[in-house]
C-alpha cells in the first residue's frame, strides 16, 4: 500500500529544536523517497525527510501518552512519521535522525520533533545500510 501524498500546513506548537520561533510547516513529497519539511513563515528553513520505516524495518518506538495528547492522537491511522535525511554528495551515504523523528497527526494538522530516551537509536543512521544500493539512475 502507498501511503497518500501529503501535502498539508502543520502546526508545531513549540517549533522544531532549534527553530522554537518557526511553528508552521509544510510537508509536501518531493519524490518516491524524499519529502521537504519548509517553514511557511522562513523559505530558507527547509529539511529532507524521509519515511523511515521504508529503510529501517524494524525502527520503533513508543509515543509518551504527554505525546498522545500534545498531537490529540487517538489512532494509529492518525499518525505519520518522517525523520530528517541528511544528503551527501554520495547518496550512498545519506543519513537520517532516528534518535528524534518528527511525528505527525496528519487529520488535526499538527507536528512535533520527539527525542527517544533509552534507545540506541542515533542522529545519523545511513539510509542505505542493508547492502540495498541505487541503480546508475539513482533509483532503487
Amino acid at each position: 500500500m502507498k501511503e497518500k501524498e501529503i501535502t498539508d500546513m502543520f502546526t508545531f506548537n513549540k517549533g522544531l529544536p532549534g527553530f522554537e520561533d518557526l511553528r508552521s510547516y509544510t510537508l509536501q513529497q518531493h519524490d518516491e523517497i524524499f519529502s521537504l519539511l519548509s517553514s511557511v513563515d522562513n523559505a530558507a528553513v527547509t529539511f529532507v525527510t524521509v519515511n523511515p520505516f521504508d529503510f529501517h524495518k524494524g525502527y520503533e518506538f513508543e509515543l509518551s501518552p504527554e505525546h498522545l495528547e500534545e498531537l490529540y492522537i487517538t489512532e494509529p491511522e492518525q499518525v505519520i512519521v518522517r525523520c530528517i535525511a541528511t544528503l551527501h554528495e554520495d547518496l550512498q551515504k545519506a543519513t537520517c535522525n532516528l534518535l528524534a523523528p518528527v511525528v505527525f497527526n496528519h487529520q488535526k494538522k499538527i507536528g512535533k520533533q520527539i527525542v527517544l530516551h533509552n534507545t540506541e537509536y542515533q542522529t545519523k543512521h545511513f539510509l542505505w545500510e542493508n547492502g540495498e544500493s541505487l541503480n546508475k539512475d539513482g533509483d532503487l
